[in-house]
């Protein structure tokens, strides 16, 4: 009796192990499925890795959150780093292809990175999010193509209309780095800037990375223009600021969203005051839902206030997330679903995409006074 009942408890115990083991593999088979695997590729390393992660912590955060809601899929994000250079992303891609299986990735930032993935990701029926690229050329692949970020020349005709209109000139000079997408932006913005009746009394390009900008500035002041252009990035346009105060230029300059970032307090110092600049509707004091949400989420889970690439960073992953998560597995519902993007209450701006792919997104003018960054109006 003994034995008999020995047995009847080891089967028992045999039995119930069995039953956990089945419902532990197929509750896990369940998780899996459950979740949605997407591709990033960014530069976290290198010269340019300071864009990749303050990005990728945007990313990550809204990751977090969506993940943090059990009814949702859950959703897991493969980086790799592109560094900033195009080859090294072509070969993030291929990757994230033939080992990961991934066919939607959020990338590249910049558009030389952009640029040499979108034929390759149109190709292969892989859709391509950048959260950044500006490039013009980008409009032109196809379906599997979408950005997040205006294209160069809705930034070009923005500002551009912004001179004539409020600025009130009707002459003015252009001096842009030597990069593909300024010189677009310079080249849209003195098309439009003509068309209005004005004039383009001087241009000048130069190399990332100029450490003399007294040649141009002594030129610049002779020139008739009160208005300089100066599309460019944050270090040389800091650069050129300062030289300016030095020499004494008396002129207003005008430039692009690359100067949103605290570090042109730093590197300019008081040289960068009255800077007038085209920026994303993104504002850390905003009193629009999404955005307190988002900074309270952001600066709770960083210990700091969130800059404008983080807030790309978490928008490319909702707006991606909203898109995919009705039908992971068909690519024609997911790009049926992202056309259908209307006015989505993103943190950078109501985001809605065009036949092209391209985001429709308001821009504003910013300026910068006594350290801060403050909202154009005339006056200031």
């Amino acid at each position: 009796m003994k034995n008999k009942g020995l047995i009847v408890a080891v089967l028992a115990i045999a039995l119930m192990a069995l039953g956990w083991w089945f419902w532990k593999g197929e509750n896990q088979k369940s998780e899996d499925k459950e979740v949605v695997k997407i591709g990033a590729i960014l530069p976290l390393t290198g010269e340019a890795a300071n864009y990749g992660t303050r990005l990728k912590k945007g990313m990550d955060l809204a990751i977090k959150e969506i993940n943090s809601d059990f009814s949702n899929p859950k959703i897991q994000i493969i980086y790799e780093d592109d560094k900033g250079i195009p080859n090294t992303g072509i070969s993030a891609y291929n990757k994230l292809r033939s080992i990961n299986n991934i066919n939607y990735i959020i990338g590249g930032m910049f558009s030389n990175v952009a640029l040499s993935l979108a034929p390759i990701t149109e190709k292969d029926k892989v859709i391509l999010m950048s959260p950044t690229a500006s490039a013009v050329e980008f409009s032109d692949f196809g379906d599997y193509v979408f950005r997040i970020y205006p294209s160069d020349i809705y930034d070009g005709d923005f500002l551009a209309n912004f001179a004539n209109n409020e600025l009130k000139i009707n002459n003015i000079a252009i001096v842009s780095v030597d990069a593909a997408s300024t010189i677009e932006i310079s080249r849209v913005f003195a098309e439009k800037f003509k068309s209005n009746g004005g004039v383009i009394s001087f241009t000048n390009n130069y190399k990332q990375g100029e450490k003399n900008f007294r040649t141009i500035l002594q030129k610049l002041k002779s020139v008739e223009s009160e208005v300089i252009f100066i599309p460019g990035y944050i270090e040389d346009i800091a650069t050129l600021l300062k030289q300016a105060k030095e020499l004494g230029v008396d002129k207003t300059f005008l430039t692009i969203s690359t100067v949103y970032d605290k570090k042109i307090f730093d590197i300019a110092g008081d040289a960068a005051e009255g800077l007038i600049f085209s920026a994303p509707a993104y504002d850390v004091n905003s009193l629009t839902p999404e955005i307190q949400n988002f900074v309270k989420l952001y600066t709770k889970e960083y210990g700091e206030t969130p800059d404008i690439l983080a807030a790309y960073g978490y928008d490319v992953v909702k707006i991606s997330y909203q898109a995919i998560y009705k039908s992971p597995t068909s690519l024609n519902e997911i790009i049926k679903n992202l056309y259908n993007t209307k006015d989505y209450p993103g943190v950078t701006g109501t985001t809605s995409f065009d036949k092209n792919g391209d985001v429709i997104k308001q821009l504003k003018i910013l300026t910068i006074k006594d350290n801060s960054f403050i909202e154009y109006n005339g006056k200031n």
